[in-house]
């Protein structure tokens, strides 16, 4: 029987060892790192989401009528969605070839951490002048 040669030993040495420690932690770091960022994306699609309905609610809640279209903002707060506010601004156009034309924005904002977030509408409303006498 012939003995086992001192170069041939079984088993891994301490740097094989301490490489696959040190791709492991880099790896685990990489995947974390990416759990969080797919987190936070799907947080900040919800919150945009959550103002897009919350946009349709102000249409739903205040809508707009011939008499109400006039040049001006309103503003306030959600019940439901403490952390979100709204704002509608109404701009009628000055020029003479648009008379009736009014550009309404309605804006959603909310504050996340520290950081201010909108959600904004543009859109366009025509009322026929009424003829003059």
């Amino acid at each position: 029987m012939i003995p086992a040669s001192p170069s041939r030993k079984n088993g891994l040495t301490l740097i094989e060892v301490m490489l696959a420690i040190v791709i492991l932690g880099l790896g685990s770091g990489v995947m974390l790192l990416a759990t969080a960022r797919c987190i936070a994306i799907v947080t900040q699609t919800q919150r945009y989401n959550t103002a897009q309905r919350l946009i349709q609610q102000i249409s739903a809640e205040h809508p707009l009528t011939r008499s109400d279209l006039e040049a001006g903002t309103e503003s306030g707060r959600f019940d439901d969605d403490g952390d979100y506010s709204w704002e509608r601004e109404i701009i009628k156009a000055e020029e003479e070839n648009r008379k009736g034309l009014f550009t309404v924005r309605t804006r959603v904002s909310w504050s996340d951490r520290g950081k201010s977030s909108f959600e904004e509408i543009t859109t366009w409303v025509y009322i026929k002048p009424e003829e003059e006498l």
